[in-house]
């Protein structure tokens, strides 16, 4: 019996210091940051097309050297603008020419598979589509 006693006393104080750490633990989870932003147009050539039936093919491409930065280029004579841009919920913000130029916004109605679909302030709306 003193036997058990002394095995308890030493057992004891190890679970309670045990528990007690356990206690302290947290559980960490992985949770997208409301700062991430969505990513609509990623490194690569994407070909313009007008939703309008009465124009329904434009010339232009947009090349996406990555996800800030690329130029346009008309497919005819290869004529195009550098562009920089800020891609958010919702919106990619674009400035054709460089810096000083005034920004102009493309509203995403529609991202799914390479195929982004929206429009500028003032003109119809386009279908941008990866190849």
């Amino acid at each position: 019996m003193q036997k058990l006693k002394k095995l308890l006393l030493i057992i004891i104080p190890v679970l309670i210091v045990l528990t007690a750490g356990c206690t302290n633990i947290k559980t960490v989870s992985i949770q997208k940051s409301k700062s991430e932003k969505n990513i609509y147009f990623d490194k690569g050539v994407y070909k313009i097309y007008s939703y309008d039936k009465k124009n329904p093919y434009k010339n232009h491409l947009y090349v996406f050297y990555d996800e800030l930065s690329g130029r346009t280029e008309e497919n005819v004579h290869g004529i195009g603008l550098p562009f920089s841009c800020v891609q958010t919920d919702g919106y990619v913000k674009f400035r054709f020419g460089g810096i000083d130029e005034p920004e102009k916004v493309f509203k995403v109605k529609f991202a799914k598979n390479g195929v982004i679909i929206g429009f500028f302030e003032n003109s119809s709306l386009i279908i941008m589509r990866k190849f």
